[in-house]
């Protein structure tokens, strides 16, 4: 027989969630945190960043003598996200295989509602506890980016976005630039007079040829994502754009190779008579958790009451705790069990769901006394 936060899970997946159309899943939350008792508010994240929904903050009244958590997940899903169909089999629940499943983050999403629906009747003596589902994380990290994290009076916090068994955490992210070149050189006749030209296309392949890409080293990665640019096959290219991203653990080090980019494409841009044009941006910034943190702690604490085996993390990728980190809330990301994310392949343990829902009450009532 399926658990609570199995049957909760399988109607979040029946909802489409895409990026910045998270109506339908927004509303979905709220109506079911009133059911229990609750005052979700919604903030104006989706008017500010041209979607239709914004996050949602829910708070759980407790003690104040006691710690107070917030648990975070994000509302939306990659794309197709569309029509997505839960399909259960041998102890694990895919999509029927045309869109993905959206357990990243919809098993965190199912987590918290099974906790506030635990919580509404549970009356064992607790701290406070938030619930914040953000939008659009997938494209940018966006809803958390608007998050006032003022009101959210937490202690620390989890972020529920990541995949693998429970039990791992994330202890470093990188700090990540994206950039976009603009190559202006001059169109000719590729046929008749192909020397009067200078393509654009050859000076971007001249500098990425001699830039560092891939793994780096250890903390540090960079990546020429999309080049776009050409008119036709006769016509010598006077415009491409090119955009990439640099990431790195080590901040000195991702100046050095962000500016290394920008000096490769300058310096054959000059050589060939070319323009360039080119912005760098900050993405968003690194964060590490000591290992005396308190969330962290607490953390292996509640494994260890349940048994699991604590795993450590340093992660390539971004994720709302890396917003929230530096908005003021110590945060740590941990897994929600999901495999395959991002894939039509994506799937998620019907034991690791029941056992994300164990480990968040675990972290509510025996790892939140104040030290």
């Amino acid at each position: 027989m399926e658990g609570k936060i199995i049957k909760e899970f399988l109607k979040l997946v029946r909802i489409d969630n895409e990026s910045l159309k998270e109506r339908q899943m927004a509303d979905y939350i709220k109506s079911r945190l009133e059911s229990m008792g609750y005052e979700p508010r919604e903030d104006e994240a989706g008017e500010k960043a041209g979607g239709n929904a914004g996050n949602i903050i829910c708070r759980i009244s407790g003690s104040t003598d006691m710690d107070s958590i917030m648990f975070l997940s994000h509302m939306d899903s990659v794309y197709p996200c569309i029509g997505k169909v839960p399909v259960l089999k041998d102890g694990y629940i895919y999509s029927e295989g045309e869109t993905v499943l959206g357990s990243d983050d919809l098993a965190g999403v199912a987590a918290m509602l099974n906790l506030a629906e635990t919580l509404s009747i549970d009356k064992r003596k607790r701290g406070d506890v938030w619930l914040v589902f953000t939008i659009a994380e997938e494209i940018g990290l966006v809803g958390a980016r608007h998050l006032d994290t003022s009101i959210v009076t937490a202690d620390y916090a989890y972020v529920l976005d990541s995949g693998d068994d429970i039990g791992k955490a994330t202890i470093t992210s990188p700090s990540h630039n994206t950039f976009t070149a603009i190559i202006t050189g001059k169109a000719a006749h590729a046929g008749m007079e192909p020397e009067k030209g200078v393509n654009a296309i050859v000076v971007a392949s001249k500098a990425i040829a001699e830039m560092k890409t891939g793994r780096i080293d250890e903390e540090t990665t960079a990546n020429i994502g999309i080049i776009e640019g050409g008119r036709a096959l006769n016509i010598v290219c006077d415009q491409v754009t090119i955009k990439g991203e640099v990431r790195s653990r080590n901040l000195d080090k991702l100046s050095k190779y962000s500016d290394e980019i920008v000096m490769k494409f300058k310096k054959y841009a000059e050589a060939m008579g070319a323009a360039v044009e080119i912005k760098m941006e900050r993405e968003y910034n690194s964060f590490s958790v000591g290992e005396n943190e308190t969330m962290l702690v607490k953390y292996k604490k509640a494994l260890e009451n349940l048994g699991i085996k604590y795993i450590e993390e340093h992660s390539g990728g971004g994720s709302d705790t890396n917003i929230i980190y530096h908005k003021g809330i110590n945060a740590l990301t941990v897994s929600c069990g999901m495999e395959k994310v991002h894939g039509t392949n994506e799937r998620i343990s019907v034991d690791n769901l029941e056992l994300l829902g164990k480990l968040l009450l675990e972290l509510i009532f025996e790892a939140t006394f104040k030290d």
